[in-house]
């Protein structure tokens, strides 16, 4: 395993309205005694979380601007590539955003869904900056080929969470997948690689 530091330079507090800000990543590498070290110093920052809506026959639906969204469980229990269940993990009343967790024949999604609906597909827990206004989440795509070998940042403004980075390991062949991340402060990420 790999441990590095992610230097975030700059994470901007406002979104400008043409696009999201540009995002300079650096990456600083760890000793095994400066990783243990720091790992005691991880944040996890968790927004505040209501339970407006309840699961009922299977069925979760979620209220939009533009109709409601409904999330159907499928065919559970069978060996079928099409199955789905849903779950409701709550709404984050500071963003207005539901989330869902949607369990399939192979794969867990993580879904973010805001006022108009549009579900932000993510392929595991957001991890949330102390400050709450970005998220990482990781994506380990070498062991596991179903889902995709990258690390994405998130930044919230103009009442929605848009991408302003990702990365994706080298691919030919790819060499290393992500295999832990953390915050230890709005603009720094410790990152553990799996080698390969």
């Amino acid at each position: 395993m790999k441990l590095l530091l992610l230097w975030l330079l700059p994470l901007l507090l406002n979104l400008p309205a043409t696009g999201p800000p540009t995002v300079r990543v650096t990456f600083s590498p760890l000793t095994k005694a400066a990783y243990l070290a720091a790992k005691k110093s991880c944040i996890l920052a968790k927004p505040v979380m209501t339970f407006p809506l309840k699961k009922v026959r299977g069925r979760i639906v979620i209220p939009t601007d533009k109709g409601p969204k409904v999330f159907q469980d499928k065919g559970m229990g069978t060996d079928n590539d099409d199955q789905s269940q849903y779950e409701y993990a709550g709404y984050l009343p500071q963003f207005g955003y539901h989330e869902v967790i949607g369990h399939f024949w192979e794969r867990t999604n993580w879904l973010l869904l805001g006022p108009i609906g549009l579900p932000l597909e993510l392929y595991d827990a957001p991890r949330y900056a102390p400050d709450l206004k970005h998220f990482v989440v990781i994506s380990a795509g070498i062991e596991y080929a179903v889902y995709p070998n990258e690390i994405r940042l998130y930044q919230f403004g103009n009442g929605r969470w848009q991408q302003v980075w990702k990365l994706e390991p080298s691919v030919d062949p790819a060499t290393w997948e992500p295999d832990e991340i953390c915050w230890l402060s709005n603009s720094m990420l410790m990152l553990k690689k799996k080698m390969w």
